[in-house]
């Protein structure tokens, strides 16, 4: 009752927006289980330490990361540079070690030097003092692939979410079909000939996924476009809560984030980490 007394009176807290047009279809809500899908060498992980980034900068988020394909340093070295605006080699080491406190307050991250289990990934998770946690990816965990230990996963991710109030995001990939012929845009498209997004169904290990899931995002790039590599293209597949903001995206109409030099994303010319970087480097504050 209290909850939908709550409702009545709009007392019922909107998910956290970055401050650009994501913000419309895309919202930060505790407690949910998100699924992120695209193609090999789209830049999931990269997308990801940007939109973190800005959630733990601009709410005080903090995750706790498994990335079983990239070296933390690397990472941290993206984030430095997002939240300096500047080319990594440019940076001043003292406003590197600066950086590079603020974001350890934020991220920990989980040795990825070893083989976890889904049991044993989701018990780190949960005793670590955090508000969200990346799987990167899915497929990089010891375990079965098949449909009823996809469901366990899921449901086990389920239920970490509602026990502990932490949201999950997995870093996923598509089946094969998805990236061979049929899956490229068509004769006279502007993108003719290259690979499309994947669709919620391609996601690898099958419907499942797209079931349990509270949030789907697809992440997608043209990789061998001269122009269009530079640019991220993000949909919005499923968003379970709308109350709470955001909303599936248009079809055919993604999001785009430009690269800017790896300087930190730029979305229909905002940059959402830029008001803050003035703070974050002023010596005053440290």
């Amino acid at each position: 009752m209290q909850y939908l007394y709550d409702f009545k009176e709009g007392k019922i807290k909107m998910g956290l927006p970055i401050g650009c047009e994501l913000d419309n279809y895309l919202r930060f809500k505790p407690g949910q289980l998100n699924i992120i899908l695209g193609h090999d060498n789209v830049g999931k992980t990269y997308f990801t330490s940007w939109y973190f980034l800005n959630l733990a900068i601009q709410h005080e988020i903090k995750w706790c990361v498994w990335s079983g394909e990239n070296q933390h340093g690397q990472i941290i070295r993206d984030m430095i540079t997002m939240l300096a605006g500047e080319d990594f080699v440019d940076i001043s080491l003292d406003k590197i070690r600066r950086l590079s406190n603020i974001i350890e307050q934020h991220f920990d991250f989980v040795d990825n030097t070893k083989l976890y289990t889904p049991a044993q990934l989701l018990n780190i998770f949960a005793d670590s003092n955090c508000n969200a946690v990346l799987i990167d990816p899915y497929t990089g965990l010891e375990r079965s692939m098949d449909y009823g230990d996809n469901y366990k996963f899921l449901n086990d991710c389920r239920h970490f979410c509602n026990t502990t109030g932490k949201t999950i995001y997995i870093n996923t990939h598509p089946v094969t079909e998805s990236g061979r012929t049929a899956n490229q845009y068509p004769k006279g498209h502007e993108w003719e000939g290259h690979l499309k997004a994947p669709l919620k169904a391609h996601v690898e290990g099958g419907k499942p996924f797209s079931n349990r899931a509270d949030d789907i995002i697809v992440l997608h790039r043209l990789t061998q476009h001269k122009e269009m590599k530079f640019y991220t293209m993000l949909s919005v597949s499923k968003v379970r809560d709308t109350d709470t903001g955001g909303q599936q995206s248009y079809m055919d109409e993604p999001i785009l984030f430009e690269y800017n030099f790896g300087k930190g994303f730029i979305c229909n010319s905002v940059d959402p980490l830029k008001e803050y970087r003035n703070l974050l480097t002023d010596k005053k504050l440290f």
